[in-house]
């Protein structure tokens, strides 16, 4: 049955004198379930596009209010699948449920024959900002949306999930693999039983065979997480191949099913084999849990605490602490059918272990695998979140230790500032300008790629490709270096939740790769490495590297200067251009003999021909850092490959 709804948002509790009130009563506006009241009032025209420039601070005020949603339903049970944060429900004007708590479900019972449904949706309950102290936290609800390095001050409010207006009977299932049985219980009876299962595999080890059980489909497999942060799947061990997961949109509870599933196949392409679901989001809805159990894509989900930037210790008051524990119980059963569910964490950086009581009552409730917090101790490291630059960067990831690094970031602009920031506010693309302190203040390090270019950038454009290419390079290279060491990876981050202009996403908001998702997805695909000091040579005799295969360095015209493997070396007097690659065939690095990589603004131009799906570079000097739909190239003179769509566009060549 599909409903309609209406809503309407009061101050103080006048809101109480108008549940009942006629359904075509004026000032009523139309309202999508599931959805975000900050969505409902844009698409009303009652705020602006809170995405463009400066926008978002004009809807802050939507949080004090009390929003009522109002529907007409039948006879039956009401199931709402989550209310975000606190509500009380009406039928026909009579209070008949009040529920607190964004992340859990509850049920009412509504008598035969038409009635007015009436949910009152109460102010935003406060929270922390990200700059703040977790121990003044007293809700569990994402912390996210009360002002974090990614995203505005927008706290969330709505029926973020949906209503089911004749539900039948909740099932709870149970899946196990014992002695080489699968079964499935719902509610405590056995729906399947298989012999010898097909097992479910994550991504890069097998087929995630999955089994139909009723209305839901299940995987058998066996998951553990050694105390080295090895994946531990049927019995092999494996690496973490991962990246952090923040909820795809500020305005979360808005269904975008496409979207959806295009973030988890860019992840499923780009060799993921685990997404850590960071705990300043949400705990994921179940049709997230579906695309990753399809994709073979383990989940690690943490609980919805984070750090704070003064104090990061959680509340240990005992009705917080009853809070969690009575959210624990409801949502962890509820996800226990999922194969692709593989750890569960108490939360996001926390100053605390098992022993803090908020955390013992979340690990009682946990079902898998099980941290209390990440990073714990020094197996498990963050940060840092910003390029190191080009001199400190690569010594800082190839001489870590850790056993796991499960946030570390490069940051860069987005793809495009169209539909973002109007033309004439587009520069200076700095902390100087207010739009840029507003979208992504945090990560806009725009006198570091001035540093890095020479002090030679001079419009938006060059300022885009240039941030951008740091942020390719940088995060390529941290993952290879941890990858090297054998240690997992998990970087920050993978998608983001609002479109900012600087941001350490690799995926923008719009489902658009940035260049360092395909530098990460090489890594993961398992390319050949090289380990070196530096991109800009300048000041030193000769460019060094230690590669993994046998690899050559190579003038800008085709030229090879030196080859080898194990380690190579190439004097720098020796290469006719500024700018040489290394060379290990399918992995390739672009480096300068400069202290800068303002020769890559002078490379002399090529031209790239393609001919069906082959890209060819018909030039005298290799096309740099193309960027396509599916990789970003370096050609050679000469030299074809095949690629995705028909964009290619690189520093001197461009379709």
């Amino acid at each position: 049955m599909t409903l309609q709804w209406q809503f309407k948002g009061w101050v103080g509790e006048e809101w109480r004198w108008h549940v009942n009130k006629p359904w075509n009563e004026p000032g009523w506006l139309p309202a999508h379930v599931p959805g975000s009241v900050v969505d409902d009032l844009m698409r009303a025209g009652e705020v602006p596009d809170v995405y463009f420039e400066r926008n978002s601070r004009l809807a802050e005020w939507a949080a004090e209010r009390t929003w009522v949603y109002r529907t007409r339903v039948g006879g039956g049970t009401v199931a709402f699948e989550g209310v975000d944060h606190e509500a009380t429900v009406f039928v026909d004007g009579d209070e008949v449920a009040h529920h607190v708590g964004s992340l859990t479900p509850f049920r009412i019972e509504v008598p035969p024959g038409e009635h007015l449904l009436a949910v009152a949706i109460h102010p935003a309950p406060e929270c922390e900002a990200q700059v703040g102290r977790t121990s003044r936290v007293r809700v569990h609800k994402s912390r996210m949306t009360y002002g974090w390095d990614f995203c505005p001050r927008l706290p969330h409010q709505g029926i973020w999930r949906p209503v089911d207006a004749d539900a039948p009977p909740e099932v709870l299932y149970r899946v196990t693999l014992e002695e080489g049985v699968g079964r499935v219980e719902a509610n405590g009876e056995s729906i399947l039983e298989v012999e010898d299962p097909e097992l479910w595999w994550p991504n890069g080890m097998g087929e995630p065979r999955l089994y139909r059980a009723g209305a839901i489909e299940v995987g058998f497999r066996t998951v553990e997480l050694t105390e080295d942060y090895e994946l531990v799947v049927n019995g092999v061990h494996t690496d973490i191949r991962g990246w952090n997961w923040v909820p795809i949109d500020v305005c979360y509870g808005v269904p975008r099913a496409e979207k959806l599933a295009r973030l988890l196949e860019l992840a499923d392409r780009a060799n993921v084999n685990l997404l850590r679901v960071w705990g300043g989001g949400v705990i994921e809805s179940d049709e997230f849990y579906a695309h990753c159990d399809r994709l073979g894509i383990l989940v690690w989900q943490e609980f919805a605490q984070s750090s704070s930037g003064l104090e990061s210790i959680p509340s240990d008051d005992p009705d917080f602490v009853a809070t969690l524990a009575a959210d624990a119980r409801e949502i962890v059963p509820r996800r226990a059918h999922h194969p692709s569910l593989a750890i569960w964490c108490g939360g996001n950086e926390l100053d605390a272990d098992d022993s803090h009581p908020a955390i013992a009552v979340l690990r009682a409730a946990a079902d898998r695998a099980w941290l209390p917090t990440s990073p714990l101790g020094d197996k498990d490291v963050h940060g840092p979140w910003e390029h190191q630059g080009l001199r400190a960067h690569n010594k800082h990831f190839d001489t870590r230790t850790s056993r796991l690094h499960s946030e570390f970031g490069v940051e860069g602009m987005t793809n495009s500032l169209d539909g973002l920031i109007a033309a004439e506010h587009q520069w200076p693309a700095d902390r100087s300008n207010p739009v840029y302190q507003h979208l992504g203040a945090w990560w806009n390090n725009a006198p570091l790629v001035q540093e890095c270019f020479g002090g030679r950038i001079e419009d938006t454009e060059t300022m885009r490709r240039a941030s951008q290419w740091l942020q390719y390079e940088g995060l390529r290279y941290a993952v290879e270096a941890t990858r090297r060491r054998g240690a997992g990876t998990i970087p920050w981050q993978f998608n983001e939740s609002f479109p900012n202009a600087w941001c350490t996403c690799a995926v923008d908001w719009h489902g658009d790769p940035k260049p360092a998702y395909h530098g990460v997805a090489r890594a993961y695909r398992g390319a050949p490495t090289a380990l070196f000091a530096t991109n800009a040579w300048g000041g030193l005799e000769e460019a060094r590297a230690i590669v993994s295969a046998p690899a050559r360095f190579v003038d800008l015209d085709g030229r090879v200067v030196a080859e080898g493997q194990g380690e190579i070396t190439a004097p720098l007097d020796v290469f006719a251009h500024d700018v040489f690659l290394l060379d290990l065939d399918s992995n390739r690095y672009v480096m300068t003999r400069t202290e800068h990589l303002a020769p890559l603004l002078d490379l002399p131009r090529t031209t790239l021909v393609l001919d069906g799906s082959t890209l060819r570079n018909t030039g005298a000097v290799a096309a740099v850092g193309v960027v396509t739909d599916g990789d970003v190239l370096d050609l050679l003179p000469g030299e074809a490959r095949e690629i995705e769509g028909a964009r290619a566009e690189g520093w001197n060549a461009a379709l």
